[in-house]
């Protein structure tokens, strides 16, 4: 186990030193920016935990916590984190496992919560899932694991272009030719643009949402500039008709949002700006895509359209927690129980 002499434990309360400190680390994602529980997902209590050996930073965590009313007793959860490559290099494994002992001993061991890590790794990097249980961390079976397709960035682009399956390669040069006038940025006004292609997309498919994209409106507001989400917005005759909303944090892209109103479906505006994704990752230095996550039995429609683009699959490690209290686990499983109750 980890010596917790040689480290200190810091919360950091100013956005300032967490955006910089953030930037440092190539696993950094927008799930552990400063503003994503607070705005997208409307968390109430969020620490920002920084960790250092010897005045050396070693990781990060956002750490969002809930508790039972008038119980000092709760779950303490980090989503894609905590964060731990260097920026500037490989960090061995080693750093994961002693951040897994030192969030152990600080919120189980010392204030009694159930902590639960959904980790930001994935089977292609980081497969070793082993040491979790060293830890005393076991995997939550209930919770789907993370399913993705990846597109690698380190070909040129001609290259990637080459590798799209031939029909969506096709697509993509049947938008070109259709003269779509391309808007990118991250400006609340092209956001505002977004959300409305997202609203008629909706009420035409009625899908389940999973996604407050409102939440994740508020959130780009506050982001720090270096951190904003990308936005592309494709036109036709100065009329909106598809749209994307990406981020580039960290060495991966993601592909957060996106959707397309009839016309833009017949334009296949979709492909067009997927292609442009690509390029922006591509000079944000990224070396990987990840396509946003995939469900082939629930949503064939949107899993067929990104597999043209790779067909590289690769999923998350799954969630974990560990808990010294049966009375916390308790606890905590009796609010998740209320919680789904208020929502179905």
């Amino acid at each position: 186990m980890t010596d917790l002499k040689n480290y200190t434990i810091k919360n950091i309360t100013n956005e300032k030193l967490w955006n910089d400190a953030l930037s440092k680390f190539s696993d950094a994602n927008v799930y552990q920016s400063w503003n994503f529980s607070k705005y997208a997902q409307n968390e109430k209590r969020i620490q920002h935990i920084a960790f250092y050996k010897s005045d050396e930073l070693r990781g990060l965590a956002a750490v969002r916590i809930r508790t039972a009313p008038f119980i000092k007793r709760g779950i303490a959860y980090i989503l894609r984190g905590p964060v731990w490559q260097k920026a500037t290099g490989e960090t061995p494994n080693k750093v994961l496992f002693e951040l897994l002992d030192l969030l152990r001993q600080e919120y189980v061991i010392k204030r009694k919560f159930l902590l639960r890590i959904k980790p930001h790794i994935f089977s292609d990097v980081n497969p070793q899932i082993a040491s979790f249980k060293q830890y005393g961390f076991r995997q939550v079976k209930s919770i789907p694991v993370y399913k993705t397709l990846i597109l690698y960035l380190n070909d040129d682009l001609e290259e990637i272009r080459q590798n799209f399956k031939p029909r969506w390669r096709n697509y993509l040069n049947q938008a070109e030719r259709n003269n779509l006038k391309i808007e990118s940025g991250s400006s609340s006004e092209l956001f505002k643009t977004y959300i409305k292609l997202h609203e008629q997309m909706h009420e035409r498919k009625k899908f389940k949402e999973y996604v407050d994209v409102n939440g994740m409106y508020k959130m780009n507001n506050h982001l720090d500039k270096d951190f904003k989400l990308q936005i592309f917005i494709a036109y036709k005759d100065d009329q909106p008709l598809s749209g994307l909303v990406g981020t580039t944090i960290g060495d991966t892209s993601i592909y957060l949002l996106g959707a397309s109103n009839k016309k833009g479906l017949k334009l296949r505006g979709s492909y067009l700006l997927q292609w442009e994704m690509i390029k922006w990752s591509k000079q944000m230095n990224c070396h990987r895509y990840d396509l946003g996550g995939i469900d082939p039995e629930h949503n064939p429609g949107v899993y067929k359209f990104k597999l043209g683009i790779s067909k590289q699959e690769i999923t998350g490690i799954g969630t974990y927690e560990t808990f010294n209290s049966r009375l916390t686990k308790l606890i905590v499983s009796l609010g998740e129980f209320i919680k789904r109750i208020h929502f179905t």
